[in-house]
């Protein structure tokens, strides 16, 4: 992610307490963001990095899947809960 620009943007209270909540040690909210979402789809970046890199994104991506333990449906419905306290 380092040599994309950068961007700010506004969301709620709310949701960035929830991003906040679930960032891991030493991780940036973006990362989070990244991590929470699935971060970008490989369409999007094609072209962007070398074959190197995507291989080894594609490895952190197959590895991390394996791993998963909270799926993109329940975060939303995590988000959602919360956002309705």
């Amino acid at each position: 992610m380092s040599a994309m620009g950068k961007k700010s943007i506004q969301v709620s209270e709310a949701f960035h307490s929830y991003v906040e909540a679930h960032k891991k040690e030493g991780e940036t909210l973006g990362e989070t963001l990244v991590r929470l979402t699935g971060g970008p789809r490989p369409e999007v970046v094609a072209g962007l990095v070398s074959e190197e890199t995507a291989d080894a994104m594609e490895e952190a991506i197959e590895a991390r899947s394996q791993n998963q333990t909270t799926s993109r449906e329940q975060v939303v419905e995590q988000f959602k809960a919360a956002a309705d306290s």
